[in-house]
Protein backbone atom coordinates (compact mmCIF):
# COMPACT_ATOMS: atom_id res chain seq x y z
CA UNK A 1 0.00 0.00 0.00
CA UNK A 2 1.45 3.67 -1.07
CA UNK A 3 1.14 6.17 1.67
CA UNK A 4 -0.02 9.00 0.55
CA UNK A 5 1.91 11.25 2.88
CA UNK A 6 4.31 13.57 1.01
CA UNK A 7 8.10 13.39 1.61
CA UNK A 8 8.27 16.71 2.80
CA UNK A 9 5.22 15.59 5.66
CA UNK A 10 7.60 12.89 6.45
CA UNK A 11 10.82 14.45 6.61
CA UNK A 12 8.93 16.87 9.18
CA UNK A 13 8.11 14.31 11.66
CA UNK A 14 11.25 12.59 11.65
CA UNK A 15 12.76 15.89 12.39
CA UNK A 16 9.86 16.60 14.77
CA UNK A 17 10.76 13.28 16.80
CA UNK A 18 14.17 13.53 17.21
CA UNK A 19 13.64 16.99 18.34
CA UNK A 20 11.54 15.82 21.00
CA UNK A 21 13.16 13.10 21.88
CA UNK A 22 17.07 15.03 22.57
CA UNK A 23 14.83 17.96 24.17
CA UNK A 24 12.82 15.76 26.17
CA UNK A 25 15.41 12.99 26.65
CA UNK A 26 19.05 14.78 26.77
CA UNK A 27 20.22 12.38 23.69
CA UNK A 28 18.69 12.31 20.44
CA UNK A 29 18.71 9.11 18.19
CA UNK A 30 21.31 8.61 15.35
CA UNK A 31 19.02 7.78 12.94
CA UNK A 32 15.14 7.56 12.46
CA UNK A 33 12.80 5.73 10.02
CA UNK A 34 9.01 6.15 10.26
CA UNK A 35 6.43 4.43 7.80
CA UNK A 36 2.87 5.85 7.54
CA UNK A 37 0.06 2.94 6.94
CA UNK A 38 -3.58 4.95 6.85
CA UNK A 39 -4.11 5.37 10.70
CA UNK A 40 -0.61 3.90 11.74
CA UNK A 41 2.70 5.26 12.27
CA UNK A 42 5.67 3.62 13.13
CA UNK A 43 8.69 4.71 13.56
CA UNK A 44 12.14 3.01 14.96
CA UNK A 45 14.79 5.00 16.44
CA UNK A 46 18.29 4.13 16.31
CA UNK A 47 21.56 4.66 18.49
CA UNK A 48 19.61 6.15 21.06
CA UNK A 49 21.59 4.29 24.57
CA UNK A 50 23.96 6.47 25.95
CA UNK A 51 27.56 5.70 26.61
CA UNK A 52 26.73 4.86 30.70
CA UNK A 53 23.75 2.59 28.97
CA UNK A 54 25.76 0.93 26.66
CA UNK A 55 28.29 -0.32 30.06
CA UNK A 56 25.58 -1.45 31.91
CA UNK A 57 23.66 -3.68 29.76
CA UNK A 58 26.75 -6.02 29.70
CA UNK A 59 24.95 -7.27 32.49
CA UNK A 60 21.34 -8.89 32.90
CA UNK A 61 21.02 -6.57 36.06
CA UNK A 62 22.29 -3.37 34.06
CA UNK A 63 19.74 -4.38 31.40
CA UNK A 64 16.77 -4.55 33.79
CA UNK A 65 17.84 -1.14 35.38
CA UNK A 66 17.68 0.61 31.62
CA UNK A 67 14.57 -0.83 30.81
CA UNK A 68 13.19 -0.01 34.08
CA UNK A 69 14.44 3.64 34.32
CA UNK A 70 13.39 3.96 30.33
CA UNK A 71 9.65 2.61 31.02
CA UNK A 72 9.03 5.01 33.99
CA UNK A 73 10.49 7.52 32.19
CA UNK A 74 8.12 7.19 29.03
CA UNK A 75 5.04 6.46 31.32
CA UNK A 76 6.05 10.33 33.46
CA UNK A 77 6.13 11.83 29.90
CA UNK A 78 3.69 10.29 28.06
CA UNK A 79 0.48 12.67 28.73
CA UNK A 80 3.24 15.62 27.68
CA UNK A 81 4.40 13.59 24.43
CA UNK A 82 0.96 12.25 23.07
CA UNK A 83 -0.20 16.27 23.48
CA UNK A 84 2.97 17.44 21.63
CA UNK A 85 2.55 14.50 18.96
CA UNK A 86 -1.25 15.19 18.60
CA UNK A 87 -0.58 19.00 18.07
CA UNK A 88 2.01 18.22 15.15
CA UNK A 89 -0.20 15.64 13.53
CA UNK A 90 -3.86 17.62 13.73
CA UNK A 91 -5.07 14.15 15.24
CA UNK A 92 -5.86 12.47 18.13
CA UNK A 93 -3.88 9.27 19.25
CA UNK A 94 -6.04 6.28 20.03
CA UNK A 95 -3.31 4.06 21.37
CA UNK A 96 0.83 3.93 21.67
CA UNK A 97 3.10 1.40 22.18
CA UNK A 98 7.01 1.73 22.68
CA UNK A 99 9.38 -1.15 22.52
CA UNK A 100 13.09 -1.12 23.07
CA UNK A 101 16.23 -3.61 21.79
CA UNK A 102 18.67 -2.90 23.72
CA UNK A 103 21.08 -5.09 22.34
CA UNK A 104 20.39 -3.48 18.74
CA UNK A 105 20.26 0.44 20.47
CA UNK A 106 16.86 0.83 18.67
CA UNK A 107 13.51 1.28 19.65
CA UNK A 108 10.44 0.98 18.01
CA UNK A 109 7.03 2.93 18.69
CA UNK A 110 3.10 2.51 16.86
CA UNK A 111 0.91 4.96 16.50
CA UNK A 112 -2.57 4.67 15.97
CA UNK A 113 -4.24 8.06 15.22
CA UNK A 114 -8.24 8.87 14.86
CA UNK A 115 -7.89 9.36 11.23
CA UNK A 116 -5.95 8.00 7.83
CA UNK A 117 -3.29 10.88 7.11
Amino acid sequence: MKSKVSKVFELEFLNFVNHYIKSNGGKGPKTTEVRFLGDTIVYIIRGILTEREKKLIQSPEGQRVVVEARRVFLEMDKEHRIAKFEEFLGCKILENYESWNLEKDSASAVLLLDRNL
